[in-house]
């Protein structure tokens, strides 16, 4: 089972990561990148991951949907409003969008490639 990681670091430690791949590759050494989005504090995540929000994730996941229209018409919300969470969504790393050339519109395909959201809070 896939699973995402959504965690809460500290400004010190998430700089704190980022001089050490900034110090990787500038020595041109390995460095592995904890994936997952991470936010600085819990009401950050409860203003990503609303209710209506993981509603979209679990239709995406349940569904399938073929495009961001399908997606609202599944949810019975309206368009903009679906679109604009989507955005929200798809820049966090929560969903995928592709685009399917295939068709007239372009349209806009999302997806989800996990199983489970994973909280995870650092003491």
């Amino acid at each position: 089972m896939k699973v995402m990681t959504i965690g809460i670091k500290s400004e010190k430690d998430a700089m704190g990561e980022f001089g050490r791949a900034f110090e990787a590759a500038h020595k041109r050494t390995p460095f592995t990148l904890v994936k997952g989005a991470y936010f600085t504090s819990l009401e950050a995540i409860r203003n990503l991951l609303t209710p209506k929000r993981l509603a979209l994730v679990h239709i995406i996941k349940e569904k399938s949907p073929k495009s961001i229209y399908g997606l609202a018409n599944l949810a019975n919300r309206s368009f903009p409003s679906v679109l604009k969470d989507v955005n929200i969504l798809s820049k966090h790393g929560l969903i995928t969008l592709s685009k399917e050339k295939e068709s007239p519109r372009h349209t806009v395909q999302p997806s989800v490639s996990y199983s489970a959201i994973n909280l995870w809070i650092s003491l």
